[in-house]
């Protein structure tokens, strides 16, 4: 008889996430799987079109898969109260349907993909009281509350006491946790004595591929040097010091791309603007996956930053994997994991030190390079993913989790 696995996840196509990746390998299997979601309304805080709550409960993906979408609150503006009713309702909904999944099928496997809030980790523990044979597997991608300290929203030591003690007695329940960076360890095996899996992300087919669209109207130019930014424009990028390294540049032949949107697009822009660098920079809403070949083949250099800060120096963004896979250089403000596969592939520069006038002395640097030069720092990311980070490695670990 196929084994079965429910799946929780915060987010599920058409929302953009790995998530999709892995139901898609499962589903070729021999298994049962049951996704529990929401709505899908990331990232623009509205329901995607065909979506709303006229299609909660349950959906038939595949032969095979099943997928329930619960009712929420949209995410709205992405401001703390209604990214509150965003979580808490979905919280609600989603333990409300596993009370009454105890009822249906027994399931095998509980898979959670855990992006932030820690509330989608919850509903497992439930399950494990009346079910103690299934087994639970976390892929714990945003560790709580380091995360939150590091962007900000964490403050109170008391609060902070309360949630990792809560979250210690949550990973108690979880037979395996996953973890995107090597460099995450320590903080997991401090809290937890299970088994700890090295499980980092990957880059879409498509992206691995490289397909071009040709029909797509991306209107870029194409006499100027190019850095562009996909995802999502936080306050853990930290743009607002990058606008120092875009003045420094005013006079170069250069030009921003941002593909993407996010809470601090707008601030962002704002600031831009008032530094009078607006024409130095182009916005783009964000694209399909699977256009973002089409976009970046006009890069001369791909761009990602991250505050520094204790724990996101341990952590992978996996929009590193999809610069390597797209063979393009890559310029990155960050410090650990992301720093040391740049430096160690040759695929690119590192600020380390958040040094964003040094960035722009080093950018200058790079706009000296001859195509040959660049060319080849993008075949050494490339390279240096295939051999760690490709999806035939990542679907091979993770089939064999499940057998």
């Amino acid at each position: 008889m196929a084994k079965r696995i429910l799946i929780y996840t915060n987010h599920f196509y058409p929302e953009q996430f790995k998530i999709n990746e892995i139901v898609e390998w499962l589903s070729l299997e021999d298994y049962e799987i049951r996704v529990v979601t929401g709505i899908p309304n990331y990232p623009s805080g509205r329901f995607h079109n065909g979506f709303g709550f006229k299609s909660i409960f349950r959906t038939n993906y595949r032969d095979n898969v099943i997928v329930n979408r619960l009712p929420l609150i949209p995410r709205g503006s992405g401001n703390y109260f209604m990214l509150s009713l965003n979580f808490i309702s979905y919280f609600l909904s989603a333990l409300i349907f596993t009370i009454y999944l105890l009822f249906k099928k027994r399931y095998d496997f509980i898979f959670v993909h855990h992006t932030s809030p820690f509330l989608i980790a919850i509903h497992p523990i439930l399950y494990s009281f009346f079910y103690k044979k299934t087994k639970n597997y976390l892929w714990d991608l945003d560790i709580w509350p380091e995360s939150l300290q590091a962007i900000g929203i964490l403050k109170s030591s008391f609060l902070e006491t309360i949630i990792l003690k809560s979250i210690n007695y949550i990973y108690s329940y979880y037979d395996k946790i996953m973890i995107s960076s090597n460099e995450l360890k320590n903080i997991i095996k401090e809290r937890y004595d299970g088994e700890i899996i090295y499980f980092p992300n990957w880059a879409e087919e498509c992206i691995e591929k490289n397909i071009y669209y040709e029909d797509l109207n991306i209107d870029l130019p194409i006499d100027k040097f190019m850095v562009m930014y996909t995802g999502n424009i936080g306050e853990a990028q930290n743009f607002n010091d990058l606008i120092n390294t875009i003045k420094e540049l005013k006079n170069e032949k250069l030009l921003w791309i941002f593909l993407g949107g996010g809470r601090y697009k707008k601030e962002f822009q704002s600031n831009l603007k008032k530094n009078n660098l607006s024409k130095l920079c182009i916005f783009k809403n964000q694209v399909r996956v699977d256009e973002v070949p089409s976009y970046a083949k006009y890069a001369n250099f791909m761009f990602l930053s991250l505050k520094k800060n204790s724990v996101f120096e341990k952590t992978i963004p996996a929009k590193l994997q999809t610069y390597l896979a797209l063979k393009k250089p890559v310029i990155g403000v960050l410090q650990g994991a992301g720093a040391k596969i740049i430096k160690h592939s040759k695929c690119g520069i590192v600020e380390e030190d958040g040094d964003y006038i040094n960035l722009a002395h080093k950018i200058r640097k790079l706009l000296k390079l001859s195509n040959e030069e660049i060319k080849l720092m993008g075949e050494n990311g490339r390279k240096f993913y295939e051999n760690n980070f490709s999806q035939a490695i990542r679907k091979d670990q993770l089939l064999n989790l499940f057998r």
